[in-house]
């Protein structure tokens, strides 16, 4: 085997090595994002006006 060939050899293998090591990491990072407890707050300004004042509809427009 030539010195090219070995070198080509060792390098596609860093390769397969460095992108299986980031996609395990990354699904370790997705699986923990999944299960933590924490929850998103949301506000939504107009839920309450409409509900307060409820507006006439598109249908009525019609």
């Amino acid at each position: 085997m030539t010195y090219k060939t070995k070198s080509l050899l060792y390098f596609f293998s860093f390769v397969v090595a460095a992108t299986a090591y980031y996609l395990v990491e990354q699904h370790q990072e997705f699986t923990n994002q999944m299960q933590s407890t924490e929850m998103a707050e949301t506000h939504f300004e107009d839920s309450s006006e409409l509900i307060e004042n409820p507006q006439s509809s598109p249908e009525e427009a019609r």
